[in-house]
């Protein structure tokens, strides 16, 4: 907020600076915002997606009500042209198709990527986890019933990886306090998406 003209400044600052982790950045984050663009989503679930992205009202986060798929394509505007071109001589990058619509198997999956198989597999596991959360505060623009209701239709229906990220952001949406069992929960579905030490790590402050 304080070094960019406005939101979308903003996302070609921190998309736009050269390197190969620049390059990684841009790919998933385009990645990301086209599941959600393309998944059978309404606009209000997007939104209250987006809501748990909030801690706090001083966030500053823009207001997408009413706009939400728009407001992602515009995301995509921005970062896809930043995307640095494939080179011919070296081998297609790896498509990777929303969870829902995946069919493979662990022979037939890529090995490129997490298999679409394996995600699947993990949906489960997310809605569950996706039920366990609570609240100690109201979050900003979303409740706790529409929170559990998006992240367990988002783990079925467009990524199971995507909701379990949502599902960290929920946990600070609320501040509910996590037990260290459910923690434990937690890290093992994140060790199971092949997440390093610093993804859920993130809401270890809230553990009790």
């Amino acid at each position: 907020m304080l070094h960019a003209e406005d939101q979308w400044d903003h996302i070609a600052q921190r998309y736009g600076h050269a390197g190969p982790h620049g390059t990684r950045d841009r790919l998933l984050l385009s990645d990301d915002v086209r599941r959600l663009v393309e998944s059978p989503l309404t606009g209000a679930e997007l939104n209250a997606l987006w809501r748990l992205t909030d801690s706090n009202a001083l966030d500053g986060s823009p207001d997408i009500s009413g706009q939400e798929r728009d407001w992602l394509v515009r995301v995509l505007s921005v970062v896809t042209p930043n995307v640095k071109p494939h080179d011919p001589s070296e081998a297609p990058p790896a498509v990777i198709e929303p969870c829902a619509l995946g069919t493979g198997t662990p022979e037939t999956a890529p090995r490129t990527r997490m298999p679409t198989y394996e995600h699947r597999m993990l949906a489960s596991d997310v809605k569950d986890l996706s039920d366990r959360l609570n609240l100690r505060q109201e979050a900003v623009g979303v409740t706790l019933p529409e929170a559990r209701d998006v992240l367990a239709r988002c783990a079925e229906e467009v990524c199971s990886e995507i909701a379990f990220r949502f599902l960290l952001h929920g946990f600070e949406a609320f501040r509910f306090f996590v037990s260290r069992d459910l923690y434990g929960r937690l890290e093992r579905v994140g060790e199971r998406f092949g997440y390093g030490p610093h993804v859920v790590d993130r809401i270890q402050y809230l553990v009790e």
